[in-house]
């Protein structure tokens, strides 16, 4: 050690004179000046050049001796370290972890899976049992223990999955047997339920057979079903004849059929003491579904269906089903012009959310504990496809016509291409507790403007209340949205300065009131125009600094449109 310092000293001593070395009298003359050196200067100036390029060679030999010693005792730095981390991992407390605390860690893991997929309207999520990335595959792969306990010891990080070939492009081969994939999941979910989104996507033969295969395995364990969503073509609907009887612990089950096929009872459901929410999606119109009802606390029927054919026996569920709180009931085939029907009136005092388009089906129902309602031929009024049926003409006038005779509390109103009239102002005067409005249009016509801009209006009038002005007409209203997305060469007139000024008015309530939270306008199309000139955007805009939270988009795909005219 005392050698090597006294090498570095010498090696510093011998180049301490650079911190002092000056240049001489005849350099720095030279330096201010343009001449070049008389002979006299020449020879001595060159002899001390070539003593610093020296000089310089030896400070450079010195200094990769250095560097290179560095670098040297750098590897064996990196080497040292590497066998101090060994030493603490034999040392680490997570090794004296018990298994059932790893167990527990692992689970809460899995509750909150950055892979999990949710999936909409069932609220399940799981990981893809295929993409080996993933959810418990994915954990396992960090040790042996770990491994051991995941494979063992936690069954539900295995019991909530999803069953579909991952998308890719171009598509990527799966690593082992599908079929054999899953049934080591299901293996190892040993007797936990199972929530599971069985999606029926295949693009090539052999996926279309092993999604078949697969298919069959998981009704093979429906006695496990708690949760379930299947996304299935026609031909794999008779297998579901094979868990009639063997779904005691079924609880969510929501069925959409790729396309509607032939018309065929299909009777799984009928034994289901535990069923509370079922949703059905796709299938013929003509296929029957019985199901309890004892427990049923959701219903979402989405076929396309001819006129009323199902109001009189969804009204009998309505009447027979004590818990029911959600029901949707989307006849998306029905006619513009509704035909004669005089079923019987049904009252549920259990349901608060109701989806529907039938004006008879509507005129049928008092629903005192009504919260929330969807006028519309879908069920999901954010779905990007859209057919462009409009509700029936007389949906507004049932909707009226229900409320009244309810007499129910109404919070929330969503109405999707509906046939303006009238009934609108009549059904906003009603609710005086409503809180979110959502008003969408598919297919705008110019008949609806004078209907908006009174709405618009009447939205606007205040009168003094307790000595503070207070909005006549829905005073709690916190949510607000109006969606335009397909319009096409038309001027929309009720989106004006009026418009912002009732906006306006309602986001700058007392501060003991409540006030307009968010509003949400969507403008889109070719070749629409409307009445709001940039001043007015901008003054729409500002609210968003008064605590307005604000979703304004517009597009035209029609770029020769001037929309400040």
């Amino acid at each position: 050690m005392q050698s090597t310092l006294t090498a570095l000293e010498e090696i510093l001593a011998k180049h301490d004179w650079i911190s002092t070395f000056t240049h001489s009298p005849d350099v720095l003359s030279l330096l201010r000046s343009n001449d070049a050196p008389s002979p006299s200067q020449s020879a001595p100036l060159r002899a001390s050049f070539e003593r610093l390029k020296t000089a310089r060679a030896e400070l450079q030999s010195d200094l990769d001796l250095l560097h290179n010693a560095t670098a040297s005792l750098q590897t064996q730095m990196s080497r040292l370290q590497s066998f101090e981390n060994d030493y603490k991992a034999v040392f680490s407390p997570i090794r004296r972890i018990p298994s059932e605390i790893t167990m527990e860690i692992l689970r809460r893991a899995g509750e909150n899976d950055p892979f999990s997929h949710h999936l909409p309207g069932m609220h399940i999520s799981g990981f893809n049992v295929f993409a080996i990335q993933e959810g418990p595959w994915y954990l396992g792969q960090v040790c042996s223990s770990w491994r051991n306990v995941i494979e063992t010891l936690c069954p539900e990080l295995w019991s909530t999955m999803t069953v579909k070939f991952p998308f890719s492009y171009p598509r990527v081969p799966l690593k082992a047997d599908a079929v054999e994939i899953l049934r080591v999941v299901l293996e190892r979910s040993r007797n936990h339920p199972l929530d599971f989104y069985f999606g029926y996507h295949a693009t090539q033969v052999r996926e279309a057979q092993a999604m078949r295969q697969c298919f069959d395995v998981l009704v093979s364990h429906s006695k496990r079903w708690r949760a379930v969503r299947i996304v299935l073509p026609p031909a794999l609907l008779p297998q579901l004849s094979l868990i009639r009887g063997k779904i005691d612990w079924l609880r969510d089950i929501y069925i959409n059929c790729l396309h509607p096929g032939q018309p065929g009872d299909i009777h799984a459901f009928e034994i289901a003491p535990k069923l509370e929410k079922l949703y059905i999606k796709g299938m013929h119109p003509k296929t029957d579904i019985p199901f309890p009802v004892d427990n049923l606390v959701s219903f979402s029927d989405e076929r396309a269906f001819a006129g009323d054919r199902r109001t009189p026996e969804y009204l009998d569920l309505l009447k027979l089903a004590p818990k029911i709180r959600s029901f949707s009931y989307n006849d998306y085939g029905v006619s513009l012009i509704p035909m004669p029907f005089s079923p019987p009136g049904v009252t549920s005092r259990s349901v608060e959310e109701l989806s529907a388009s039938s004006p008879n089906f509507m005129r049928s129902l008092v629903l005192p504990s009504l919260k929330g309602v969807t006028l519309t031929t879908k069920d999901d009024m954010f779905e990007m496809e859209n057919d462009g049926i409009k509700c029936p003409i007389g949906a507004l006038s049932a909707l009226h016509e229900m409320l009244v005779q309810s007499q129910c509390f109404l919070t929330r109103l969503h109405l999707i291409d509906v046939v303006l009239n009238d009934n609108l102002g009549n059904i906003i005067r009603l609710m005086h507790g409503l809180q979110e409005f959502v008003i969408k249009f598919y297919k705008w016509e110019d008949d609806y403007d004078p209907i908006m801009e009174s709405l618009v209006t009447q939205l606007s009038e205040v009168n003094l209340v307790d000595g503070s002005l207070q909005h006549s007409i829905v005073p709690s209203l916190q949510e607000l949205g109006i969606y335009l997305p397909s319009l096409h060469y038309t001027h929309v007139s009720f989106i004006d300065s009026a418009f912002v000024g009732m906006v306006a008015s309602r986001v700058r309530h007392p501060p003991d009131a409540r006030r307009l939270a968010r509003l949400h306008l969507c403008v889109e199309g070719a070749g629409w125009t409307y009445d709001l000139d940039m001043e007015d955007e901008n003054a729409l805009i500002s609210l968003k600094v008064e605590g307005l939270e604000l979703d304004f988009c517009k597009d035209d795909l029609d770029p020769v449109t001037d929309h400040d005219e």
